[in-house]
């Protein structure tokens, strides 16, 4: 910079940079700009305030100046810099001034304007704040940053113009975001964690409430099966149909999954407590009753089915006979055929259990029929019930240098998941069904592998409560060879065998049945439902007795404070715990004597207390004899205790006041007062 002296006033005339001038303007959007690091400069001043020349740079450079606190000093001589920024921080280390650059303005501020701030923001948005910073252009890591994660805050130093527009952008950025914590929901009804069923060396998942949330509020999953692995054909079965509060559905209808869906930079957390059955959910509060209303939607009471199956060997010549030839209809049975794609000759059909099972021992005791397994299983609805009966065969696989055995399995097996459908007042049953059913042909030898046949059935039905569902098609084929030769002489070398001897090769063809009998017994809210109808009668009468034990007690009244409160009534004296109030019923009504003692209805007294009362009468004897009050007349079942002044036994037109304690529990402490004697209108009374 080159100055000249006019009017005798030096000033700056003309700055020269050794760069293009227009390289020099700044982006909003940079703290520092590049270019103020890479372009030389050079300046010549005489004796100019310090103030005046920022404000000719500034302008120069095509930016606003904003300065805080008191900018003194003068510039003067030449100088000269590698870039522009070297040069404002000599100028600031001369001057002792702070700077930094902002939305196209220069900020300059004097020491005494440093300052220190703490900034609360959300634990896990630290690193998003500071990164908005440096975008925006106003991070300058010049002054100071320090996070401290765990506790979500931010220490900043610097300007004080500096702290306010990064406490201005922290705000409008953290305000949004809830501080997490862990929020906690008991189940009654459904698993909290995942329940898992071992079937033939694979793992059958059923998803708990814990993985159907988190699968939920994740949000790079789209779909989610409440079955692992998915490769079992009942799972894709089970989410063809989703239902509320069906863990093997998608997601439950209605679900508030975009209002569950976390914000961003949020880590929600779900995770099984499987002790205690419960949810715990880390997030934040505000959430909690949208968490607690969907959980109560699946958490709910679910059905008990019991599933009763038999599985059943039967001639096929008197299954025809039976009607059972999956495609005729007589009068006995009604058949529904239905052919299963894939399974080869199988059909199924809902028939009447009780004339098929008298028509199945008849044949069992003929020989045509063998009852394999007659097994039952109780399972809740939409969870999956599983049978299996296997034998397992090992084999040997010898590679080069290598020697493996591996399982080979083979057996019957059934899986079945029911789900009632409730409709006009009447219960179906929806079943899904995965039928296994194999055998090994010949007994392996060392040198052999096993033959195995296997036939499979998958299959929905729906049925009446009351039905059986009979599924057939599985085929067995018996060859035995019987020997009949005549005792010792069949042993005779060839002549035995000519002679002695014969064989008869019997071939029979059998079809096995599987036959499943669901029932509803009941639901989880009431166990006693797992009892038949006419125990149910015997089983409330046992638990009766429970009921008395566990119910709340009528408070304790020692006889002692009865008696001492009769004997201080008799005296004329009301107990400090008592209160005079007037009479809840007629006089005549706590007593049935006989008709020649009377009840004054004129005269009766009515004292409470906490725990118990006492009401005061008079009976008069109108006969001509000498009788004696009963306390017994004057009793029942809420009644402590019966007291007669000044004596039971009554001479012929005499008095007698009958004090009755009674369970009462209102009334509350008053001071003792005089009580009048209903007999006479003044009775002196020792005391």
């Amino acid at each position: 910079m080159r100055c000249s002296n006019v009017l005798g006033v030096k000033y700056a005339c003309r700055l020269v940079l050794l760069a293009h001038v227009s390289i020099l303007i700044p982006q909003a959007t940079a703290a520092i700009p590049e270019d103020w690091k890479k372009t030389p400069y050079a300046h010549e001043a005489t004796n100019r305030p310090l103030r005046d020349f920022m404000e000719d740079l500034v302008q120069t450079l095509g930016l606003r100046l904003q300065i805080d606190g008191q900018l003194q000093g003068m510039v003067h001589g030449k100088r000269r810099s590698d870039n522009l920024k070297a040069f404002v921080e000599r100028l600031a280390l001369e001057h002792r001034f702070q700077w930094f650059v902002y939305n196209n303005t220069l900020y300059i501020s004097s020491l005494d304007q440093q300052t220190s701030e703490r900034l609360e923001v959300a634990d896990n948005t630290i690193a998003d704040l500071k990164q908005a910073l440096t975008q925006m252009g106003l991070f300058d890591d010049r002054f100071g940053w320090g996070e401290l994660p765990d506790l979500g805050v931010v220490l900043v130093s610097g300007p004080k113009r500096y702290i306010e527009h990064i406490k201005q952008f922290s705000r409008t950025r953290t305000e949004p975001v809830d501080k997490q914590e862990v929020l906690a929901f008991a189940l009654q009804f459904a698993n909290a964690g995942d329940r898992q069923i071992d079937y033939r060396g694979e793992k059958l998942t059923v998803a708990g409430i814990a993985s159907l949330l988190r699968g939920l509020l994740d949000a790079k999953s789209s779909t989610y099966s409440g079955l692992e692995p998915s490769a079992l054909t009942h799972a894709s079965l089970a989410g063809a149909a989703p239902q509320p509060g069906n863990p093997f559905s998608n997601s439950p209808p209605g679900s508030p999954q975009s209002t569950l869906a976390p914000t961003a930079g949020s880590r929600v957390r779900v995770e099984a407590d499987v002790r205690n059955n419960s949810v715990l959910i880390y997030d934040s509060r505000k959430r909690q009753a949208l968490y607690q209303t969907l959980i109560n939607q699946l958490d709910t009471p679910r059905k008990l089915v019991e599933i009763d199956a038999v599985i059943l060997d039967i001639n096929r010549t008197q299954l025809k006979q039976l009607g059972m030839n999956w495609g005729f209809q007589n009068r006995r049975f009604q058949v529904n055929q239905n052919n299963l794609p894939g399974a080869g000759y199988s059909s199924f059909s809902a028939v009447r259990i009780d004339r098929f099972t008298a028509d199945i021992k008849a044949l069992e005791e003929r020989g045509l029929a063998t009852v394999v397994s007659n097994p039952s299983i109780m399972t809740l609805e939409n969870q999956p019930a599983v049978i299996d009966f296997n034998r397992t065969q090992y084999i040997k696989a010898v590679g080069e240098g290598v020697a493996n055995i591996m399982p080979v399995t083979a057996g019957t097996s059934f899986q079945v998941i029911p789900r009632v459908i409730t409709a006009n007042g009447m219960n179906q049953i929806h079943l899904i069904i995965d039928i296994e059913d194999g055998t090994f042909s010949d007994p392996p030898t060392d040198s052999s592998t096993p033959d195995v046949r296997k036939g499979k059935v998958s299959t929905q039905a729906v049925i009446a409560e009351k039905q059986s569902l009979v599924i057939g098609g599985f085929h067995v084929a018996d060859e035995v060879d019987n020997l009949n030769k005549v005792p010792l002489l069949g042993n005779i070398p060839l002549l035995g065998k000519l002679l002695f001897s014969s064989s008869q090769i019997t071939k029979s063809r059998r079809e096995r049945l599987f036959i499943l009998t669901p029932r509803l017994i009941g639901d989880q809210l009431n166990p006693a439902r797992y009892l038949p109808q006419s125990d149910q009668a015997l089983l409330e009468s046992a638990a009766a007795p429970l009921a008395r034990r566990y119910a709340q007690h009528l408070p304790v009244i020692k006889r002692t404070d009865v008696a001492d409160t009769l004997a201080n009534l008799v005296l004329g004296r009301v107990p400090k715990d008592f209160t005079a109030m007037p009479m809840p019923a007629v006089a005549d009504a706590w007593c049935t004597t006989p008709d020649f003692l009377k009840v004054d209805p004129g005269k009766s007294q009515w004292y409470e207390s906490l725990h118990y009362n006492v009401a005061v009468i008079v009976l008069h004897n109108q006969s001509d004899n000498r009788v004696r009050i009963d306390e017994s007349e004057c009793s029942n079942e809420r009644t402590l205790a019966v007291s007669v002044w000044p004596n039971p036994w009554l001479p012929p037109g005499e008095k007698a006041e009958v004090l009755i304690a009674t369970r009462h529990t209102a009334g509350d402490e008053r001071m003792a007062v005089p009580r009048p004697s209903l007999l006479k209108p003044a009775r002196g009374v020792t005391r």
